[in-house]
């Protein structure tokens, strides 16, 4: 990983994924999470001041950037909900089959080189009945 990856990007990522619309869209989804939740692309943590304490159980926070999840220290510590990282790559999440009772996925899977590989470990990780919760920008599940 080089100099660009490890220091220009994040700071990019971060700011975009700041921006007021994405906020709006994120403010519209992910309060409809519930349970114990899979989120794909973690990042920096923006989704956290969205999720609803009273209704989520647990994050399983997939982010196998370590400067992104380095960015979200300070919205973790403001967040009440049990977060545990995984740091590998979507195509191989290590949850049992039907663990996650939401899957949620905010602009993340334009990122993906092998989206198909990562759409069935999540319908996978995805309890039966379990929701979808894609946020605009992303391909639909």
């Amino acid at each position: 990983m080089g100099f660009y990856d490890r220091h220009i990007l994040p700071r990019l990522l971060n700011a975009a994924m700041s921006a007021k619309p994405i906020s709006y869209q994120r403010r519209k989804v992910v309060p409809r999470a519930e349970g114990r939740v899979l989120e794909i692309g973690f990042g920096a943590g923006h989704n956290l001041p969205y999720y609803d304490a009273n209704k989520v159980e647990r994050i399983w926070a997939l982010e196998p950037a370590a400067e992104m999840r380095a960015r979200s220290a300070e919205r973790r510590a403001a967040s009440s909900i049990p977060l545990e990282f995984i740091d590998l790559p979507s195509e191989t999440i290590p949850l049992d089959a039907a663990s996650a009772d939401t899957v949620l996925v905010t602009y993340t899977l334009c990122t993906i080189p092998a989206v198909r590989a990562s759409l069935g470990e999540m319908r996978r990780g995805r309890r039966p009945g379990g929701r979808a919760r894609p946020v605009a920008a992303s391909r639909s599940m």
